[in-house]
């Protein structure tokens, strides 16, 4: 059975926003993250909208869906496409032709308060700007770089009892019980 698509919040919509199209990586146009889709055009929309790929035809931001996320965050104006993944992580994915806009007001603030909240949730919160990922943490941040397809990202407690990042391959033996929260040491 198939699940029917979140509701988006009354009065949002996509407009003249494409940011998706750019920032977010489509495997089936060719499309990497940090560049436009070849079909997009820009302001407009998708040139082969009713052909467009499953991928696109499901994908609806957290402005368009979540009502806790202020209007300030409609991608086009906060050039930040704010994505829930996994169903454990929240990603802010950042347009690379403005990297440093996460960490201006009130993003920034609004990002870190969402950090120590996802936390006691056991939930992930990354930016990703381009290729580059950032976990943020309760208590500070983790540049982890450029994670490879192989590779996924982990966050916990350390032994001491502080909060750890890292990126492991896929393959680690502490990813055998498929969380996301794993001790770290």
């Amino acid at each position: 059975m198939t699940q029917a698509a979140p509701a988006t919040v009354k009065g949002r919509s996509c407009g003249t926003c494409t940011l998706c199209c750019k920032v977010l990586k489509i495997p089936e146009t060719d499309s990497g993250k940090g560049e436009w889709c070849r079909h997009c055009v820009t302001g407009k929309g998708c040139s082969i909208y009713d052909e467009r790929p499953q991928r696109c035809r499901d994908f609806l931001c957290g402005y368009l869906i979540w009502d806790a996320v202020p209007d300030h965050w409609h991608p086009a104006k906060s050039r930040i496409v704010v994505v829930s993944e996994l169903g454990f992580r929240i990603n802010f994915t950042v347009d690379p032709g403005a990297p440093g806009r996460w960490r201006e007001v009130p993003w920034y603030n609004e990002i870190k308060a969402l950090a120590v909240l996802g936390f006691q949730e056991n939930r992930q919160v990354l930016v990703t700007v381009g290729n580059k990922v950032t976990a943020l943490l309760p208590d500070r941040e983790v540049e982890l770089g450029v994670v490879g397809d192989n590779e996924v990202i982990v966050t916990g407690r350390r032994p001491d009892g502080t909060w750890g990042a890292a990126k492991v391959h896929k393959d680690d033996p502490r990813m055998a019980d498929g969380g996301t929260m794993v001790p770290l040491g």
